[in-house]
């Protein structure tokens, strides 16, 4: 196991601030020779091996106790018991049966083997070259220690944490940990700034598992194993446990009450039989008691909803997101806030020429995805460009095409068609050199196909000028092309074109330079990287390159950024209220500019409340947790963010009592997906260890082909996030319909037993009848219910608390109204049978036990829908519901007509006409005395919902009120955005709404015109007020609505 040094924050991030040779001293090493054998042996001994410590996780016999003794099976073991005291070996087989079946079945959720640290210890390389006794040696990389010189090539693995020594054209893939595409540039300078400069920018130093992708270089160890920041990943992953989840707790929570309602029960039971004799305590009474235990545990439940949420996966797999823990099915309806890495997830993680601006005066916007030299170049009135038909802009992109060490080939992926058509593309080299290859390929402009240039010299990118140059022979003479940064460009230029031709050249005087820096200014304000391209005729060949790269003519600017993922900006206006946070590793401008662009920061707001939603990493690790807690909000874009950072931004919503989606792809965000309610990964782009460490994976094309789903667009999107979100909240609320009708049973049976008792009756139903209803006759309609299509407006209704359980005041009043109904009824026909037509007990039995179940299989349809008529719209094609409640009346009909059973198991006789007449009539009285409820209970929901929307708006003090999901962003604002938000945001999303939520949309409406009128602002209340005359109207063409 390896041992590391305890360091104090500041000592452990000493090694990018100190020169070389301080550094070199504290490490005793020799940059010529590297460590003796011996001095590496002896430190290898003291610090232990070059790897992560990855022990922990849970026991087996740990997981499968803590599953057979909940809540829900404690009153059944007893049952069980006591079944056997009694002589009851059938009933406490079936109980057996029942805790076994449950305790498995939790089990085997939650036993997996924690894969997530196996794959971070698999990202170590295994071999590395290092300089040791004077000599070069390969090496296992377990055995590199402090003060190792290590030599490293393009294509090489970084073994462990580096200081720079010597570089020659090193160039670093760091997006394992910054999750940034573009290789950093490396240099062995110390660096200023002390313990604020964020990783990305430490370029003096190589992390653990980065890769090389060009130049060679040497390092030093300073660092290793678990002191490695992948190391330091690796534990914040071992340590970052989840809690239980929303639905874990909702059903604790009910086990508990359960629990206690069941000793309850039992007690009054065994007393009121005791103290007015109706039975002995033995056998009889156990019996009862037994009996009663039974009937208020909902036996399937757990099976029923584990069938739910499997469906649900199912579901959400057709959607492409493959759900690896099935309590996260539901868990992701509450989310709350999403949080979002943002380069792969939010943008597509591959760099894009999107703007071009030429000195001209032409502009261009360029279409297209990714490497896919597909896209149209259109001009400012969106008209499609012929390259071939602008001198000026194709010479641009023949410059850009040139003047480049970058390639982009076409391969045949998995996801290829059967005729082997190639559907993928890969680059080699710089990520933006790849960008301006693609460009030309888009414009049928390549090197290849550009037979009459011929190279005759490469001046390569150098970081310290920011530049690289070309020089070809062509037919007109020697050509140089240049490319770099504008600032450094526009010094080498002496003209610009200013022109329709490239003849048509100007001065590049005082006035071209102030307008090359506005459109450079412009262009960087929306996020873009800014290149310049210039080109030089009759460039001199055998000469030093400061010779050859002057006298230039500035063509114009390319600006190429990671371009958001197609559905993103739509994805994230349908969920505008779910708080969605933007956290990368990017500069603070371009985090801006992209989260501006996507809509996570509302476009209408002024720049100063834009500001305050957006925190650089630094700033944002700086605050104290009190300081932390006294935000009003957290910042929306989080800047040059580190694995920290995020877990820090997660821990604080998860402490505000909100539930917490996270979403990345690389090493870097898995202790914070591990951490959040709901982990979700990448599943094309993202590694294998926050794969391991998610929830939910957005599924690649050889999942979605393993489902059988018909459309096989590429995954990684964001707007399955916003897919799933829908069904988990569907899920919700068909677990609280299934819940709701299960219980009713139970409190039905509970109460049949305790008045039968009550009344000095003999006991109205046996155990073996409870069990049947409860497993067999009530779980089909249950799970049926679970699985039924939402209706089209639940999107809209309010958003839930983490800790909300199933049971609101509506959810309490249900369960009591339509329990108590069911059970009087039940023991009135009991009663009738025994009284009135003098049945013996098992026939009387016989009866209730019919009564019981019809009312409970019609019951089904009254849980379809809590507030509308059982017969509304889709009452006809619910085969699944007829059929399910067809089985459950079946079934009894089998207890009756298979005399082994009805004899000897549940001791009962079927019942003559009479019972069948007097059950009938009881089940249709039932059915009326629901409608009449339902009938009350509807306007009296209208108005409260109405309230509680007023409340929602009056209380809403940060700005954003939208229609949407039915969760609030809360961001900080000035008074003067307050008019703007309100008016934006009731019209959000209006055209293609369901009328329902226009309906809603038009009293959100009515809510803001009041709130922003009281707030004393100015109200421009014509987009609201047409829309509100119709409000009355709309609420009474759906009555049924809420």
């Amino acid at each position: 196991m390896p041992r590391e040094k305890k360091t104090s924050k500041k000592e452990e991030y000493q090694a990018h601030q100190k020169p070389l040779v301080l550094v070199v001293e504290e490490v005793s090493t020799n940059l010529e020779t590297g460590l003796s054998s011996q001095v590496a042996e002896q430190r290898l001994r003291d610090n232990g091996p070059n790897q992560f410590d990855t022990a922990g996780g849970k026991t087996w016999y740990r997981i499968l106790f803590t599953n057979t003794f909940n809540f829900l099976n404690l009153v059944l073991l007893v049952a069980m018991a006591l079944s056997f005291v009694v002589v009851s070996y059938i009933d406490a087989g079936v109980i057996i049966f029942v805790i076994l079946f449950n305790s498995l079945l939790g089990f085997q959720q939650e036993w997996g083997s924690e894969k997530a640290m196996a794959s971070l210890r698999n990202m170590t390389t295994p071999r590395c070259t290092v300089l040791r006794d004077g000599e070069t040696q390969e090496i296992d990389s377990t055995a590199l220690v402090l003060g190792d010189i290590v030599l490293l090539e393009s294509g090489k693995t970084v073994p462990a944490d580096l200081r720079v020594v010597e570089v020659n054209d090193l160039e670093v893939d760091e997006a394992l940990l910054t999750g940034e595409s573009e290789p950093v540039v490396k240099m062995t300078e110390p660096l200023d700034g002390g313990d604020n400069i964020p990783l990305g920018d430490r370029k003096n130093m190589l992390y653990m598992s980065t890769g090389v992708s060009k130049g060679k270089g040497r390092g030093l160890v300073v660092r290793t194993g678990n002191a490695t920041e992948i190391g330091k990943i690796a534990k914040t992953l071992m340590k970052s446990e989840k809690g239980q989840t929303p639905l874990q707790k909702r059903m604790d929570k009910l086990g508990i009450f359960l629990c206690g309602v069941a000793v309850f029960c039992i007690g009054v039971v065994l007393l009121t039989g005791w103290g007015w004799g109706t039975f002995s305590v033995y056998p009889d009474g156990l019996r009862v008691a037994v009996a009663t235990a039974v009937a208020v545990i909902p036996q399937s439940l757990i099976v029923v909803v584990t069938l739910i949420l499997t469906v649900g996966i199912k579901s959400m797999a057709k959607q492409k997101a493959l759900v690896r823990k099935l309590q996260a099915v539901e868990t992701v309806g509450n989310v709350m806030h999403v949080c979002s890495d943002k380069t792969g997830t939010l943008t597509q993680g591959k760099m894009m020429v999107t703007h071009i601006c030429l000195l001209n005066g032409r502009e261009y916007t360029v279409e297209g995805q990714g490497l896919r030299p597909e896209g149209n170049i259109k001009d400012k009135e969106e008209k499609v460009i012929d390259v071939k038909e602008d001198t000026v802009l194709e010479r641009l992109i023949v410059a850009s095409s040139l003047c480049n060490a970058a390639a982009v080939t076409a391969v045949v992926s998995e996801e290829g068609d059967e005729e082997g058509n190639e559907k993928e593309y890969e680059s080699t080299g710089s990520p933006t050199e790849a960008a301006l290859v693609v460009l030309g390929m888009k414009a049928k402009i390549t090197k290849e196909g550009m037979t009459d240039y011929t190279l005759l010299r490469e001046n390569p990118f150098d970081s310290s000028i920011k530049m690289m140059s070309t020089v070809y022979n062509t037919t007109e003479g020697p050509l140089m092309f240049l490319k770099g940064a504008p600032d450094r460009v526009m010094a080498l230029c002496t003209r610009f074109v200013e022109g329709r031709e490239l003849s048509d050249t100007a001065a590049f005087d005082d006035m071209a330079h102030e307008r090359v820096d506005r459109l450079n200014k412009s262009m960087a304000d929306q996020g873009l990287r800014v290149l310049a391209l210039a080109f030089r005729n009759d460039a001199p060949i055998d000469t030093h390159r400061r010779e050859q790269e002057k006298d230039c003519t500035l063509i114009g600017l390319v600006g190429i950024r990671d371009p958001p993922r197609e559905g993103v900006a739509q994805a994230i206006a349908t969920c505008h209220q779910a708080g969605v946070h933007m956290v990368t590793g990017d500069h603070h401008f371009t985090a801006r500019a992209i989260a501006k662009q996507i809509g996570i920061l509302p476009s209408h707001l002024s720049e100063e409340a834009t500001d305050r939603l957006v925190m650089t990493a630094t700033h944002f690790d700086e605050l104290s947790d009190e300081e932390l807690h006294e935000l009003k909000s957290i910042p929306l874009v989080i800047a040059r963010c580190s694995p920290e950072s995020k877990v820090r931004m997660v821990t604080e919503l998860q402490r505000r009592g909100h539930t917490v989606a996270m979403l990345g792809d690389g090493v870097n965000d898995s202790p914070a997906i591990k951490l959040s309610d709901v982990g979700v990964a990448m599943g094309k782009n993202g590694s294998e260890v926050t794969k391991e460490a998610a929830d939910i994976v957005l599924m690649g094309m050889n999942l979605i082909r393993y489902f059988e789903i018909a459309d096989e667009r590429t995954d990684d999107n964001f707007t399955t996030v916003v897919s799933a979100i829908r069904e988990g909240r569907k899920i919700f609320e068909n677990i609280r319909r299934s819940v709701i009708h299960l219980l009713c049973g139970n409190l039905a049976e509970a109460i049949i037993l305790v008045l039968g008792v009550a009344f000095s009756l003999q006991p109205p139903l046996t155990p073996m009848e409870i069990l049947w209803i409860n497993l067999i006759t009530s779980a089909p309609p249950a799970f049926v219910l679970g699985i039924t299509p939402a209706k089209p407006w639940f999107m809209d209704r309010r958003k839930r608390r983490a800790d909300e359980t199933f049971f609101n005041v509506e959810t309490i009043l249900d369960v009591f109204l339509y329990g108590s109904l069911i059970g009087g009824l039940s023991i009135a026909t009991f009663v009738i049978a025994a009284f009135a037509f003098n049945e013996e007990l098992p026939r009387c039995q016989a009866t209730c036990f019919t009564a019981l179940t019809l009312m409970l299989m019609l019951h089904a349809y009254n849980c379809r829908d809590l507030r509308g008529n059982f017969w509304r719209k889709g009452f006809l094609t619910s085969w699944w519901l007829h059929l399910a409640i067809l089985w459950g009346i079946g079934s009894l009909f089998f207890t009756f007509y298979t005399p082994p059973f009805e004899i000897h198991v549940f001791q009962h006789r079927r019942p003559d006409y009479r019972g069948w007449l007097v059950a009938m009539a009881m089940t249709l009285l039932f059915m009326i005395v629901s409608e009449a409820y339902k009938m009350i209970k509807r306007p009296i929901r209208r108005r409260a919902t109405k309230k509680w929307m007023q409340k929602q708006q009056e209380n809403d003090e940060h700005g954003i009120f939208g229609p949407s999901t039915g969760v609030r962003i809360t961001i900080t604002t000035a008074e003067a955005d307050w008019n703007s938000g309100c008016r934006r945001n009731a019209g959000y999303l209006h055209e293609g709404l369901h009328l329902r939520q226009k309906v809603r949309l038009i009293n959100l409406a009515h809510c803001a015109t009041k709130a922003t009128a009281g707030s004393g602002a100015k109200v421009d209340t014509k987009h609201v007020g047409e829309t509100a005359q119709k409000r009355t109207a709309a609420w009474k063409a759906f009555p049924g609505a809420y």
